[in-house]
């Protein structure tokens, strides 16, 4: 249980209890100080706090075996997902919970006819300051965030009765503040010279034409040529192809499902370019003009870049349409139905939380009157595949509690036949690296020392985590080459989680690795760079090409690198299996077969369908990182996708 992030200690670790004559009490969750939030002046007494009391949920020590009964190939019950009725029923929270925490409640001047809110798994009621301090046993105050011009409410540790503790996961407002999200650094610090030696236009002025040339070396034919001065330079959707033999769209059977069969997942202001989307399909595919992703707004969110409620733009990877345009070009090119994409479209000041809440209405404790996404993505707004670019690090705002309640949404998913693919991030062991002494994250971008800190939710070990590779620099672009971890611009994120232990379909490998190819790094501190037990779960499992990518942006043509584009990518070849195995019918008509779901427990059981990748590591947090080797690293995962080898074993599933 020594997974729990290091900036919280969890009453489990605790051996310090508060005694009052009626209850014990017992601390539930602590923060560390965070040198970005500063503690300021005392909330008087008399403001009114939101209270929300997060409930333990049922069943949730099944989670695995639920999981694998309906994921894993040797399983009787392969494919046979649930209903989100199902789900909500086996993980609802006990009426033993419900009834304590009413009672803890009552027993605090606090009676249950103040309850805003009881559903499934969470409790909301309006209390005073006062009433909370005396309820939790501690000190609000306010506090800022100079740098974001941010003030949040918060104390520093809470207390709950002893009894309560394994009925209540987390309660808010306490000592968790926002939790950042994150896709990459701004260009990736590579030279204006390499930018605009990439981003020439295709084709390069003074090719010549050839009508008699062979399918893929027409260097004027954008669509089909796989030359090497393209491929090594700027990946295409027909470098792709040929890198994983990944079929033409138009020679697999039209998607069928009853949901999407794809949505990329953008945060506001980030919104994709219509008119770049329209270059890029004109040039590199054969999708109709006009054809853009159908956007689900979620509590705001835009619908496009031209959208006239576009609120203000960081200067951040060139405007707030780049990485948008990179995740839709990429996915949307590669998958049939392009015009039935998805777009989950989060608005200002909505974040992960309020994006589970409009799958799923008893994950949070949102509620119709209050909040206009609360379950409000139904039908054919769900996607059966998610791919999901942005990250938040382990060593954040937020508690283990947190992750751990987002992490059993992503299983949900799953048992309801939904891929989730979340990118590993793009600075190796580390964009934020932890300070041994403090427990706080910083940004590596000094090549300081430092722990190593997991991605959030690629460390959740019910989402498959994908890394980058890279086309290695040879002379001659091949089909089907093996690549390389990308050594420059990006590096491939990869590591342990600090929270979450292997699930039973990675502990094996796991431990292998740990006894075999587990590199040393001195203690710094007194405490190791990573979580090396062997029992942690390790990420990425998958990658696929995240470096050079041609894309159009800001109506020219960019280099695009980062997992932001080896997400969508894998999103889209899952797209294309669920195609055909839905494809398949019975004599009234009926599909045989569903989707694929979670397909972790399949790649591991069948590494081989994937290309091994073992050149190059991920270094950072001043150290080397990991390195690729022969089957599963911390770098590449277990290696790249081979698509007739994928499709053959996945369809052979029933």
């Amino acid at each position: 249980m020594w997974f729990k992030n290091i900036l919280l200690i969890s009453a489990l670790f605790i051996n310090a209890i508060v005694t009052s004559p009626a209850v014990r009490h017992v601390l539930h969750e602590r923060r560390s100080l965070d040198s970005k939030w500063k503690r300021q002046s005392k909330l008087p007494g008399h403001v009114i706090l939101p209270m929300r009391i997060g409930l333990a949920q049922q069943n949730l020590h099944r989670a695995n075996e639920f999981l694998d009964k309906v994921s894993h190939p040797a399983s009787a019950d392969y494919g046979k997902h649930w209903t989100a009725e199902e789900v909500a029923k086996a993980f609802s929270a006990s009426d033993e919970a419900v009834d304590a925490v009413k009672a803890w409640l009552s027993q605090n001047n606090i009676p249950t006819a103040r309850l805003t809110h009881h559903h499934n798994s969470w409790l909301e009621v309006n209390v005073t300051t006062s009433e909370a301090e005396q309820l939790l046993r501690t000190e609000y105050f306010v506090h800022e965030n100079e740098e974001a011009g941010e003030h949040k409410v918060a104390c520093n540790e809470y207390w709950i009765p002893e009894n309560l503790h394994g009925h209540i996961d987390f309660i808010t407002p306490t000592v968790h503040f926002d939790t950042a999200i994150r896709k990459r650094r701004t260009k990736r610090n590579e030279s204006e010279l390499d930018l605009k030696k990439r981003a020439q236009p295709f084709p390069s002025p003074g090719v010549t034409p050839c009508p008699s040339c062979p399918p893929g070396q027409n260097p004027t034919d954008p669509k089909s040529y796989i030359g090497s001065d393209t491929c090594n330079k700027g990946v295409t959707p027909a470098c792709v192809r040929a890198l994983y033999g990944v079929p033409n769209p138009s020679t697999v059977p039209p998607f069928t499902g009853a949901r999407a069969p794809l949505a990329c997942l953008e945060f506001s202001p980030a919104a994709y370019s219509a008119t770049d989307l329209e270059l890029f399909f004109g040039v590199f595919t054969n999708i109709s003009s006009g054809t853009v992703p159908r956007t689900v707004s979620i509590g705001g969110g835009l619908i496009s870049a031209s959208d006239p409620a576009r609120h203000s733009i960081d200067d951040w990877d060139s405007g707030d349409t780049w990485e948008p345009n990179g995740d839709f070009q990429i996915a949307m090119a590669i998958v049939p139905n392009p015009e039935d994409v998805l777009v989950y479209s989060l608005g200002p000041n909505i974040g992960w939380e309020n994006f589970l809440d409009a799958l799923d209405s008893t994950y949070s404790n949102c509620t119709k009157a209050k909040d206009s996404y609360c379950g409000n993505v139904r039908g054919r707004d769900i996607a059966d595949v998610i791919s999901i670019s942005w990250t938040a690090g382990e060593a954040s705002n937020a508690s283990p509690a947190w992750f751990e309640r987002q992490c059993n949404e992503y299983m949900k998913l799953g048992l309801m036949g939904i891929t989730v693919l979340a990118a590993s991030g793009d600075s190796g062991v580390g964009h934020v690296c932890t300070d041994p002494s403090t427990g706080v994250g910083y940004a590596d971008e000094r090549n300081d020392t430092g722990l190593f800190t997991a991605n959030f939710p690629a460390s959740c070990p019910y989402v498959t985590a994908v890394g980058a590779t890279a086309i290695p620099e040879t002379p001659n672009f091949t089909p089907g080459m093996l690549e390389v971890a990308p050594w420059r611009a990006i590096l491939s994120g990869g590591g342990f989680s600090n929270i979450f232990p292997a699930a039973s379909y990675q502990a094996s490998t796991m431990a292998a690795w740990h006894s075999a190819s587990m590199p040393y790094y001195p203690l710094l501190e007194g405490k190791p760079r990573y979580n090396g037990t062997g029992i942690a779960r390790g990420y990425p499992d998958i990658s696929a090409n995240g470096y050079q990518y041609s894309i159009y942006s800001q109506n020219t043509p960019q280099p695009f690198s980062g997992t932001s584009g080896s997400a969508p990518m894998v999103a889209g070849i899952i797209a294309l299996i669920n195609a055909e195995r839905l494809a398949e019918k019975d004599a009234d008509g009926q599909p045989v077969k569903g989707t694929v779901g979670f397909i972790n427990p399949v790649l591991y059981a069948y590494p081989e369908i994937l290309n091994d990748v073992v050149s190059g590591s991920n270094p950072g947090c001043g150290t080397p990182g990991f390195k690729c080797q022969k089957g599963w690293d911390p770098v590449t995962g277990l290696g790249t996708p081979n698509y007739a080898k994928m499709s053959a074993k996945f369809n052979s599933l029933p």
